[in-house]
């Protein structure tokens, strides 16, 4: 693959590095950052990638670490006072006054919950359900074994039933 192949291949895996940086960034405002910076990376380390991954897996792989990187810094930003008033302002939800709205609710909660996952969790089941990658395909991706896979994903997926209101929980099932 040359370089300007590559370079058009990565472009075209922008919009699914969008919405996986939604969920993996703790704030909505780096979202763009991330993905940009993700870009960047991605093009300059055009020789490393071998392709025993999908290109958007191996995009992915430096995704997370841009995002965790990402929310470090916040995180240190960020005074434990305002931190704290921070969340709470997160969790305050406006009454819903129709479907539509009901829906971005319940979407908002749903990312909520995945955002308050530990981060390994939080990157397996953005991979597993956001971008329909095989458990093979995760391990490969973040050089873990398939085992650990399965029961990372296994206990998310706990904390997920646990975090979700239990109507939502409902809907989904």
């Amino acid at each position: 693959m040359s370089e300007r192949d590559f370079e058009s291949a990565v472009h075209a895996v922008y919009a699914p590095l969008v919405r996986s940086a939604s969920v993996l960034c703790a704030s909505s405002s780096d979202v763009e950052d991330v993905v940009q910076e993700t870009m960047l990376r991605a093009v300059r380390s055009y020789g490393s990638f071998n392709g025993s991954s999908s290109l958007l897996t191996w995009c992915y792989a430096i995704l997370a670490r841009v995002a965790a990187a990402a929310n470090e810094r916040r995180a240190r930003k960020l005074p434990d006072d305002y931190a704290g008033i921070a969340a709470a302002a997160r969790n305050q939800s406006l009454p819903p006054v129709d479907s539509a709205l009901l829906e971005d609710e319940e979407a908002r909660v749903l990312i909520d919950a995945i955002r308050s996952l530990p981060d390994r969790q939080r990157e397996m089941i953005t991979l597993h359900f956001l971008h329909e990658q095989s458990y093979a395909e995760i391990a490969a991706a973040l050089n873990v074994a398939v085992g650990t896979v399965k029961a990372t994903i296994y206990s998310a997926k706990a904390a997920l039933r646990e975090a979700l209101p239990h109507g939502a929980e409902a809907r989904r099932a």
